[in-house]
């Protein structure tokens, strides 16, 4: 399954997320890039694959509502929501 090696990096990405937070850590994924035009900038090879561009450091400030929250770009949601419990 040559997709696993795609799996892996993005449940690496998930793990290093897990442990940046369990120390304060902010983390960021960011979504709004265009792949092809990161592979054309970072001039790498077509059988690349662009899986992440993560934001990592400290926050400038702590909060417990997500920036996309208090942005207003989203709303969080009760984890009833998304577990089916039979």
């Amino acid at each position: 399954m040559p997709q696993m090696a795609e799996y892996s990096a993005v449940t690496a990405i998930h793990t290093l997320w897990l442990l940046a937070r369990a120390e304060d850590i902010g983390m960021g994924w960011i979504s709004i890039l265009d792949p092809a035009r990161v592979a054309a900038i970072l001039e790498v090879s077509p059988e690349w694959h662009f899986i992440a561009y993560l934001c990592l450091g400290y926050p400038a400030e702590n909060s417990d509502t997500p920036e996309l929250e208090r942005e207003g770009w989203e709303k969080r949601h009760s984890y009833t929501e998304f577990v089916l419990r039979r």
